[in-house]
């Protein structure tokens, strides 16, 4: 379905490296730079700087390898819709934020699927951000995400509430009633995944909030996932906030101690978020089953 020279020009710009390209692809490296030099006279723009040896990436090139990823994807949900077609199954995409599609979703999609044999549902886990325009284009059903989104522009029914809590080593706190206050003042540190991610705005917005002190740059580390977070706080770096659902085994393991917030509960909403034009039947369908999974109806 997508033209042989996008495939090219994706691979390419994963490696940067024309002679890897071909070797991946099974073609020889002259025909991938013709290809590439092709793709590049259609468009009317460069996509690679080649400065001897080395290859990088034109700012319209970082365009196109991210609009390839879309289109790629979009084509991979559109043949895997066929083939649920074929074999008379209705298929559906759901997407979740990190947390709520991560550790709710999983088990509520195997669930619906157990119920619902002839129902084909599948999971993309993502930042919500593009899972929303996703959503808006179509290429999702339905989103259930911890992460804030735009009420005016989007069908929603709120599912749970989530908690985060502080999280660390064993023995590294001693009480389970966690004074952020007083561990701000003392110079703790704190982990979170990622700068730009909800659990982080989360916790700003509650400094906000109960009025609390700003920790310092040096008191806090991001990493890159929720794993490497409990990595962190299992070898005794410091307090990660996180939430109570991602933390549950491992609170039962004893590999990781967890309390609360003296200050008082830190929580946020974790959303069903939906399109009007979406397809209403099956979206109301999984809302009520999972609501019902959880024995709680959150309908006024």
């Amino acid at each position: 379905m997508i033209e042989r020279s996008l495939r090219i020009f994706r691979t390419a710009a994963a490696v940067l490296n024309f002679t890897e390209a071909a070797e991946l692809l099974g073609m020889s490296q002259p025909n991938v730079t013709q290809q590439l030099a092709k793709l590049e006279r259609d468009l009317g723009t460069m996509l690679f700087l080649r400065t001897g040896r080395s290859v990088e990436l034109t700012p319209e090139g970082k365009v196109l390898k991210e609009e390839c990823e879309k289109l790629f994807s979009m084509e991979s949900g559109i043949l895997r819709k066929l083939r649920d077609a074929a074999k008379g199954r209705r298929s559906y995409t759901l997407g979740g934020t990190v947390t709520a599609g991560s550790f709710l979703l999983i088990g509520m999609i195997a669930a619906y699927r157990r119920e619902n044999p002839g129902c084909a549902l599948h999971l993309e886990v993502g930042d919500a951000s593009g899972l929303l325009l996703r959503l808006e284009a179509g290429e999702l059903d339905l989103i259930l995400t911890e992460d804030e989104y735009d009420r005016g522009h989007f069908l929603f029914e709120p599912y749970c509430s989530d908690e985060l809590i502080p999280v660390s080593a064993p023995g590294l706190v001693k009480k389970k009633n966690y004074s952020l206050a007083d561990g701000i003042r003392r110079g703790d540190r704190f982990i979170f995944d990622g700068f730009d991610s909800p659990a982080y705005r989360t916790f700003r917005r509650y400094l906000i909030l109960r009025r609390l002190p700003e920790p310092d740059g040096s008191q806090v580390t991001a990493v890159n996932s929720i794993d490497a977070v409990k990595q962190l706080a299992q070898s005794g770096s410091g307090i990660a906030v996180l939430s109570s659902l991602a933390v549950e085994n491992e609170l039962r393991a004893g590999w990781l101690s967890g309390g609360v917030f003296a200050e008082g509960p830190m929580r946020r909403s974790v959303d069903f978020v939906y399109s009007p034009a979406g397809r209403q039947d099956f979206i109301g369908s999984f809302i009520r089953f999972c609501r019902l999974r959880r024995g709680v109806s959150l309908k006024k």
